[in-house]
């Protein structure tokens, strides 16, 4: 049995989940604003009486437990190197939250951790080796070879959505940097030009919906290409412009036999997908035959939490004896 908290900025998703993927029980909370960490790391002690309340699961039936962070992450050492969202900075995260549980306690970027979902019990199934994507208000990614995550130097293996993509003129990055991914294909960028398109359009589907609602969201955009509204058709082909040049280069690099799109974004269908697919054959070599490496994920929210349970497993079997450090 395994104890997952999926730790994101504004809630925390936990659940617990045995040896087959299945989760027997989950709990949404928000997310305690803390720089040092504590209060979140207390929540998690309250989640799990939760869930194993609602499991009739005991807390000594727990073998390990995994936590997954939007930020950089020393997987070595389960420590949070930098969380934007968070204000977290060099947080001893593993040897904290074992000391609290008592078990061993594993730690991953979350975008790494939804991968590991995905190649376990979704869309990836039966691909060892895969690229995943969540595409949200930023875009994470997680890169698995041969079944395992490439976690690279400083954690930073997987983080796509700083790929710049767009050289000059490109908008500013939370990272720093300008002409992120993320700046031009997350469900922040969408929203952001179908903002500015629902302004520079009075006639647009958009600009009925921001006089409604005061605001757009990427879904907002997704719907009205749906519609076929042009403006918003050309934001969706914008952003999957420069997904597919994205994907196409580091497809060069990792060649993996999946591509799995999850996220908000991501939902949208077709109207995203199908010229994703388009710009990625465009972009990359002329010897891929397959043309269902790009699929969207299935494990919706629960990818994260499904991820992290087989972080625990696979870490349990390759040092069986870690188990002795349970108190």
């Amino acid at each position: 049995m395994y104890l997952c908290f999926d730790v994101g900025g504004t809630n925390i998703k936990a659940g617990l989940v045995d040896t087959s993927g299945m989760i027997l029980a989950k709990q949404s909370v928000l997310t305690q604003s803390d720089e040092q960490a504590d209060l979140v790391l207390q929540q998690f002690l309250e989640l799990q009486n939760v869930l194993c309340r609602k499991s009739g699961i005991a807390p000594e039936q727990i073998r390990a437990a995994s936590v997954g962070v939007a930020g950089f992450v020393e997987m070595e050492t389960g420590k949070v190197i930098r969380a934007v969202n968070l204000g977290w900075h060099d947080i001893p995260v593993a040897e904290r939250v074992s000391t609290m549980l008592g078990v061993p306690v594993f730690v991953i970027n979350d975008a790494n951790g939804a991968a590991l979902g995905e190649m376990w019990q979704g869309a990836g199934k039966g691909a060892d080796d895969l690229l995943c994507l969540t595409i949200g208000t930023g875009v994470g990614g997680g890169v698995i070879a041969n079944g395992r995550i490439i976690n690279g130097t400083y954690g930073l293996a997987g983080e796509i959505g700083h790929f710049r993509v767009k050289i000059k003129d490109g908008r500013p990055c939370n990272c720093g940097k300008t002409g992120c991914l993320e700046t031009e294909a997350s469900a922040s960028a969408i929203a952001y030009y179908g903002e500015r398109a629902a302004r520079q359009y009075p006639k647009s589907r958009l600009a009925q919906r921001l006089t409604q609602a005061g605001t757009i969201t990427s879904k907002d955009v997704a719907e009205a290409a749906q519609e076929s509204d042009k403006a918003a058709c050309e934001i969706m082909e914008h952003a999957a412009y420069y997904l597919g040049y994205a994907l196409a280069s580091i497809f060069t690099v990792t060649a993996p036999m999946r591509i799995v799109i999850g996220g908000g974004a991501a939902a949208a269908g077709a109207s995203l997908f199908t010229p994703l697919i388009h710009w990625f054959h465009e972009f990359a070599l002329p010897d891929i035959k397959d043309k269902n490496i790009i699929v969207p994920a299935v494990l919706g929210n629960d990818a994260g939490i499904i991820g992290l349970a087989k972080l625990a497993e696979m870490n349990l079997l390759t040092s069986p004896s870690i188990e002795e450090k349970r108190g």
